[in-house]
């Protein structure tokens, strides 16, 4: 941290005085120059030079501060600060030690060694922790698939300091939603923050895998009961998982907002096309909605939208509807 100027001339004003209150010490720095610095700059030079012990109250004059030599205030500030920097890294070093030396007791207790822990199960309790590690270490890219709609404002939150953390270190990053992120406020607003930042956010109307990536070497992905994740650093399934993510963001769009959304009626016609697909597939609205990442009742209004379009008198109408529909589209496609 850089010496300020207002910090120098506060101590060369108490050194060339033999004592001086914090008053004095304040006009004397607005005297010598109005323009350049306010009494809240002055007072709070005094503070800092005080919290650096080179500014010392007096002992036989209550109230006046005497400027002290650089070499009695390092052994008076620093002492304190190198002593508990080498109780830290006795207590870490100590830390290490202790978790090496339990490791082989986890293993033969669980069988959890396969793979020098290519795979690790972690509990949902322990996932945090494991990703702030993760984001801790990352140097070069973040990939990150979060589908089914918008996320908590909690744990958005939680990951908007994180990432803006990475990002000021010069990570890239990626991230891709589904389409119906975008009409959340919340997760709107924290695209803001992190595109502003340099980070890059598409989204997909279909559902894709979740996952997250760190400098394409370690990855995790949530268990399927939802009890928890698994760390993967398992080189060829890690490079499976990041084929993965590249297929879904060649294919995905930039986040919109909902306002430009419904303004140009991208994700309208997008949705549409990706349920009229998915009838054809599978009969249960419930089902279609999951895989949209959108909830039962818009997927049910999408689709009363597609009956209208199309002039369908029922369900079982809709369906040859939509099938005439495609055959003619991949038709022109080919012509």
């Amino acid at each position: 941290m850089a010496v300020s100027p207002v910090m120098r001339a506060v101590y060369r004003a108490a050194l060339r005085r033999d004592g001086a209150t914090r008053d004095e010490l304040v006009g004397c720095v607005l005297g010598h120059d109005e323009d350049r610095w306010t009494e809240r700059d002055a007072s709070e030079a005094v503070d800092r030079l005080l919290s650096l012990h080179l500014l010392q109250p007096s002992d036989e004059r209550p109230g006046q501060l005497l400027g002290r030599p650089p070499e009695v205030a390092e052994a008076r500030a620093l002492h304190p600060l190198r002593h508990a920097l080498r109780e830290m890294e006795d207590r870490l070093a100590g830390s290490v030690l202790e978790l090496a030396g339990l490791k082989d007791v986890y293993e033969g207790a669980t069988g959890a060694h396969a793979a020098n822990g290519d795979l690790l199960l972690l509990s949902a309790e322990d996932v945090n922790a494991m990703l702030d590690e993760g984001a801790a270490a990352c140097r070069t890219d973040l990939l990150t698939a979060q589908p089914g709609g918008a996320r908590p404002v909690n744990i958005l939150s939680e990951a908007v300091d994180r990432d803006m953390e990475m990002l000021e270190r010069g990570v890239r990053m990626r991230t891709i939603y589904q389409h119906s992120a975008r009409y959340s406020q919340a997760t709107e607003g924290y695209v803001e923050r992190i595109a502003e930042a340099g980070g890059e956010v598409r989204t997909l109307n279909t559902l894709f895998p979740r996952v997250i990536v760190f400098d394409q070497r370690v990855a995790f992905v949530p268990l399927v009961d939802g009890s928890g994740a698994l760390r993967v650093r398992q080189p060829d399934l890690v490079a499976f998982l990041v084929s993965t993510f590249e297929t879904a963001w060649r294919a995905a769009q930039p986040f919109a907002s909902a306002y430009e959304t419904r303004r140009r009626r991208v994700i309208a016609s997008d949705m549409q096309r990706s349920i009229a697909r998915l009838l054809m597939e599978e009969d249960k609205d419930a089902a279609i909605a999951r895989h949209l990442g959108i909830s039962e009742r818009s997927c049910r209004q999408h689709i009363s939208k597609l009956m209208t379009q199309l002039g369908a008198r029922n369900r079982t109408h809709l369906g040859y509807l939509i099938a005439t529909e495609m055959r003619s589209a991949d038709a022109s496609d080919i012509g």
